[in-house]
């Protein structure tokens, strides 16, 4: 994920959205900036690419001219940004802060107070507790409260203060453990995992017991984001269900006009459908992507680059998914160009459980369609990303690889992944006794074998299989890459 600072640009202009583009472009001709500068601008968003070498002696420059006007255009990109077109963005909100200490400076109070009152209310609508103590502290550090009216003014300035304190500090407390609970969760993703009670231990958190706890409405969604999540990386998802809608509703019913919940609103129906699909249900994919379609469709002028990259990659495998319960080709077929467009214009932005969850949908669907070149193409993409954190995705990709080889009849290298996909699997605390049976049970299927032969053992192994996932607490190996119905196959 490294860039060079030579990416810098490109990725700033492509980024853009075009309503911001067009507004900074129609800027520098009303400035009558520099041609080349212009010029620039306009091949950059073309094409991030672009040939540099090409475009200095197109237009006449030398190195040291086009260095100094792709500077220049940077800085004036980063000035225009620092000014945001959404009227509560918190850019906003800080310009509104820097106007409040040139009032308060001036001793202007009575602006002043319009000005502090305003932002106020703002922050604390969404949230942003940290904010408001900030600027309640510069009030009182210029003794703004004096000059309230009431001998009592000053020391009312210092209880809101205490109040502001007290819900910044619950506010971010639930905020960071969400985030060590996103984190630690990628980890497991398997009931089997022996040490998931470092996970499951969570659920004794102090700030985890009692949903009133948690003071403000955002506190109160990471709360249920947190529990959620807890049970995702058990692989609880019924439970997950639950807590996501929860934290999904409880958004809908506070809504502010000051505060933009579409992220979070996205990442609970996002963790709601995946649970739901997870548990091979189709029907709430049917019932509410249509809803997570009409939120993207209604928020995407105001995308960052990152939120673009976040929201395009996380509903490509919530729709990839579907196909794969589905089995529908067809439609794969057609949406897989925009797939992969969209997954190299994000590849440096794509978290990594996204990264090789869609190389790993893709490469299942080729493989359940019998291209199996195409599926060992994706495949070994995946399984070079040898320090991925998503263990459970990296596990179903060397299984399913071993599966692409036999069918390819490659079975000279057949025998070399079996033992990789056993040394890596050792490695990862991931070789339970499903995988190491299919493993094992493969191996003993050798070219040579008669057809009766390998049918007798591919039918001992289903057996086999069949009974480890019937008495297993997870089965989610099995619906990650339909191990089971591919040995039927082959009886």
């Amino acid at each position: 994920m490294t860039k060079t600072e030579e990416e810098d640009l490109p990725i700033l202009v492509t980024g853009l959205s075009s309503k911001i583009y067009n507004a900074f472009r129609r800027k520098l001709i009303a400035n009558n900036s520099d041609q080349f500068k212009l010029k620039l601008l306009e091949v950059t968003r073309k094409n991030a690419d672009f040939n540099k070498n090409n475009f200095i002696k197109k237009n006449n420059l030398d190195s040291k001219r086009f260095n100094s006007t792709k500077f220049e255009l940077f800085q004036d990109l980063i000035h225009h940004l620092k000014i945001s077109e959404h009227q509560f963005s918190e850019i906003n909100l800080f310009n509104e802060l820097i106007e409040l200490e040139i009032l308060l400076e001036n001793a202007l109070y009575i602006k002043a107070k319009r000005k502090l009152n305003k932002i106020k209310k703002i922050a604390y609508e969404q949230c942003d507790f940290d904010l408001c103590c900030k600027i309640q502290r510069k009030a009182i550090e210029h003794r703004f409260f004096n000059y309230e009216k009431g001998e009592n003014s000053f020391n009312e300035g210092i209880d809101e203060l205490k109040e502001y304190i007290s819900l910044a500090q619950n506010l971010n407390s639930y905020k960071v453990l969400s985030e060590q609970i996103a984190e630690l969760h990628y980890q497991f993703l398997d009931k089997r995992v022996e040490d998931s009670i470092v996970l499951l231990n969570f659920n004794t958190h102090p700030l985890l017991q009692d949903v009133n706890d948690a003071k403000s409405v955002l506190a109160v969604y990471y709360y249920y984001r947190a529990k959620s999540l807890i049970h995702l990386g058990n692989n609880d998802f019924h439970e997950v269900k639950k807590y996501s809608m929860l934290a999904y509703r409880h958004l809908n019913e506070n809504k502010s006009i000051y505060r933009d919940d579409f992220v979070l609103k996205f990442k609970a129906l996002n963790n709601y459908l995946d649970s739901s699909m997870n548990l091979m249900e189709t029907e709430p994919f049917e019932r509410i992507h249509p809803i997570i379609e009409d939120l993207i469709k209604k928020n995407k002028h105001k995308f960052s680059s990152f939120n673009d990259a976040f929201i395009t990659q996380a509903n490509n495998c919530l729709v990839l998914n579907y196909l794969w319960i589905k089995k529908d080709f067809t439609r794969f077929s057609e949406i897989v160009n925009y797939i992969l467009i969209t997954y190299k214009d994000h590849k440096t932005m794509i978290s990594p459980n996204f990264r090789i969850e869609i190389l790993l949908c893709i490469a299942r669907m080729y493989f359940i369609n019998g291209d199996l070149k195409e599926a060992n193409y994706y495949c070994k993409i995946l399984t070079d990303e040898k320090t991925n954190p998503t263990s459970l995705i990296m596990s179903c990709g060397n299984i399913l690889r071993v599966m692409i080889q036999h069918d390819l009849g490659d079975f000279q290298l057949i025998s070399h992944l079996i033992s990789t996909s056993k040394y890596f699997l050792k490695n990862n605390e991931r070789l339970f006794n499903l995988e190491r049976t299919f493993l094992n049970g493969l191996q003993k299927i050798k070219p040579y074998l008669s057809d009766s032969e390998k049918y007798l053992l591919f039918k001992e192994l289903h057996n086999k299989m069949k009974t480890k996932i019937e008495v297993t607490a997870d089965s989610i190996l099995d619906k990650k890459i339909g191990i089971l119905d591919w040995i039927e196959s082959k009886t």
